[in-house]
């Protein structure tokens, strides 16, 4: 079968046409249906991303407020705790100032007419200087005023031997001898200075007095002494004796 001759352009321009055709078709019925298909599961994820965006937003809000909340309660737990500390603080000195006053009213039947009520140690700046602070009362029974000169000794350890360091060493040699004169209390203060490398175990208070047949004894451990007073009349109370007739 015998075709007509046709010129060289429609030769070229036919299959060309075709091939456009047969793209076109194939676009718009496939790859047109793979981007609509492409689109909705991007629609999709943009509205799962927004769903866990959304979520994000009121966890973060709920953990802010949370985060308030427990801010609030340990806030209040905090004032609670100061408070309890006040209260504590504050029935403590209570029972302090009512062991003070039973014992110079010689309450519990105590009959002891001298006894170191407060007992305790400061450190100092120096590492070898600490400052002793005393209270030293009269039962009330005992209504004359009463004399008399303290005497301190620490017992330690220096170079791995046992030591007893009395006042001598204790004391600066410009500082006057310890005394007391009072009729119901009195404070005293004074420094010490314990020699290099020495240990202290304990400090040992006596009281003597022209008054007392024997001198008052205190005893206590060293490190017990920090920041500790001596309020219970039970524990402080020491054994004495009556004055002279």
């Amino acid at each position: 079968m015998n075709y007509p001759d046709l010129p060289k352009w429609q030769l070229i321009a036919v299959p060309v046409i075709a091939i456009i055709l047969g793209n076109f078709f194939f676009v718009k019925y496939f790859v047109a249906d793979e981007l609509i298909y492409a689109h909705h599961r991007i629609a999709a994820y943009q509205q799962d991303l927004q769903a866990a965006l959304n979520d994000l937003e009121a966890e973060q809000a709920r953990s802010t407020m949370a985060e308030r909340e427990a801010d609030v309660i340990r806030r209040a737990n905090a004032l609670l705790r100061a408070s309890e500390r006040d209260r504590q603080d504050e029935v403590s000195a209570l029972k302090a100032d009512l062991a003070f006053y039973r014992r110079l009213g010689g309450a519990h039947g105590s009959q002891a007419p001298l006894a170191v009520q407060f007992l305790e140690l400061e450190t100092t700046q120096s590492p070898r200087v600490y400052r002793v602070l005393l209270t030293l009362t009269q039962n009330l029974r005992w209504a004359a005023v009463i004399s008399g000169n303290i005497q301190l000794a620490v017992d330690g350890i220096h170079n791995g031997v046992a030591q007893h360091l009395t006042d001598e060493q204790l004391l600066a040699e410009s500082t006057e001898p310890l005394t007391f004169q009072f009729k119901h209390f009195q404070q005293i203060d004074c420094l010490i200075t314990l020699p290099e490398g020495f240990e202290a175990s304990r400090l040992t208070i006596y009281l003597r007095s022209g008054s007392l047949r024997t001198p008052v004894e205190q005893s206590m451990e060293w490190q017990g002494l920090f920041n500790q007073a001596a309020t219970d009349s039970n524990e402080i109370d020491m054994p004495v004796s009556t004055p002279d007739d």
